[in-house]
């Protein structure tokens, strides 16, 4: 087990300073000794014809006794306030480092770092001033499908369950799974241990956990402590969806920008020189049959082209619009789709909960579900197509497939034409998902893509 964070500070009694029992010493045995030097000097030299001794001696155990508990009082009462100011020191510079601890979380916040940095300096922050040895803020797999943790969220996202943030070495984290960090917890060396609740005001974020390897059990002051952080924790995770729901939305409204652009420049620039093409073709007058030839394939290629722009357009106005759930949209989509391509399109679902999947799955299973459809437009040669969604076990499939030509998919990924099935695949990894293409030469094309540990919203009302 790695060892990090500070050794505890022992406060007490058994702690202060050798001067002060040295002074105790001094302050107690001096004055006796000087009371028993005067008290001799006095009998042996003022009072020399006096026989009875008794009165003067009395008088002088009563002094010395008196002097010693005057003496322990005094030093008793030293002792505890020197005490309690070594307690208030020690609280002085705990809560000094536990406010730059919390200066430095929250700048980082403020600053927009990354959602793994701000959470392993929580993490970090917490195994340190807790004098622990291991600390970690595991995410749900709810939260980490909805936010970016870094830069590169793909290897986040393949994390089943969840993700945890470990702090590393020179400020750094780990990425873990929740299976790592239970055989943590489970450790024989881990003695003692804590874990709150990292959550929003409507769900479960998460936890954030710390163990140490000592039997020195964690006080209320130390939860209060990792409360505050967990509510750090939290926040960050708010700020990190915020961003992320921005960044979607200028995504979409850039895809928007471009669909009204191709429509109104290359969308119709097209369809006039196909038209215009076709017109030429046709008066026998003024070309050549070989340079009719020419013109035909000319106005082919246009009419292709074109046919490729509306799709893109389409594709991109409608995966950019906002005011609808996911099921409504592919609904518009199929069914603009078939009066724009001329194939039967039907979306048959079989759910008995509303999906609730973050904007950016969302997004990505719509851009999956339009690339096969313009693979069927493009290539199948099909009549009819079918997209199927249905769940099982948190576990969503969309399904498309068509009644065309079908393909070989071994050699379409080998050769020059998998572009498609590749983006496809990347789009699903990007949000932890998979697809699988089935098809083959003269039996249709079946595209399946998988979303596992999608959680249900509330039951789908019956009509």
């Amino acid at each position: 087990m790695a060892r990090g964070g500070m050794r505890q500070q022992k406060t007490g009694p058994g702690t202060r300073p050798v001067t002060l029992r040295r002074l105790r010493i001094i302050g107690v045995v001096l004055p006796v000794l000087f009371i028993l030097a005067i008290e001799l000097i006095r009998l042996a030299i003022v009072e020399k014809g006096s026989a009875d001794y008794s009165p003067d001696i009395v008088l002088a155990v009563i002094t010395v006794v008196a002097v010693i508990a005057f003496s322990f009082v005094m030093f008793h009462f030293i002792a505890r306030a020197q005490a309690e100011t070594a307690q208030v020191v020690t609280d002085l510079r705990r809560r000094q480092r536990e406010g730059h601890a919390f200066y430095d979380v929250l700048l980082r916040i403020s600053n927009q770092d990354p959602l793994a940095d701000i959470l392993a300096a929580v993490a970090r922050h917490a195994r340190d001033l807790l004098a622990s040895d291991l600390a970690a803020v595991c995410l749900n797999d709810a939260t980490t499908r909805s936010v970016q943790l870094g830069p590169t969220p793909a290897g986040a996202a393949s994390l089943r369950e969840g993700v945890c943030i470990l702090p590393g070495a020179n400020g750094s984290c780990d990425l873990h799974d929740l299976r790592y960090v239970r055989s943590l917890r489970s450790s024989p060396e881990v003695k003692e241990s804590v874990q709150l609740q990292v959550q929003s005001s409507d769900r479960a974020l998460g936890d954030l956990w710390v163990g140490r390897s000592s039997a020195v059990p964690f006080d209320e002051r130390d939860r209060q402590f990792l409360t505050t952080f967990a509510g750090f924790a939290s926040i960050a995770v708010a700020s990190a969806r915020m961003r992320e729901s921005e960044r979607q939305g200028a995504i979409l409204a850039e895809r928007e920008r471009i669909a009204r652009e191709l429509h109104d420049s290359l969308a119709q620039v097209l369809g006039a020189v196909h038209l215009r093409l076709r017109a030429l073709t046709s008066r026998e007058d003024a070309v050549t049959a070989p340079i009719a030839l020419e013109l035909i394939d000319l106005a082919d290629a246009c009419e292709e082209g074109y046919g490729d722009a509306r799709g893109a357009i389409l594709d991109l106005h409608e995966s950019s619009r906002v005011d609808r759930n996911l099921l409504d949209s592919l609904r518009a989509y199929l069914d603009k789709y078939s009066k724009q391509c001329g194939i039967a399109a039907s979306l048959q679902a079989s759910l008995e909960h509303e999906l609730a999947l973050p904007p950016r799955s969302e997004i990505q299973i719509i851009r999956v579900v339009q690339e096969a459809l313009t693979n069927v437009r493009k290539h199948s040669g099909a009549a009819t197509t079918t997209v199927r969604i249905s769940e099982d076990n948190g576990t969503v499939t969309f399904v498309v497939e068509d009644d065309g030509r079908g393909f070989d998919v071994t050699e379409e990924l080998l050769g020059r034409g998998g572009f498609g099935l590749h983006s496809m695949r990347e789009r699903m990894e990007m949000i932890g998902g998979t697809v699988v293409t089935d098809s083959a030469p003269g039996r249709g094309t079946r595209v399946v893509a998988e979303l596992p540990n999608v959680p249900a919203r509330a039951p789908i009302p019956s009509i």
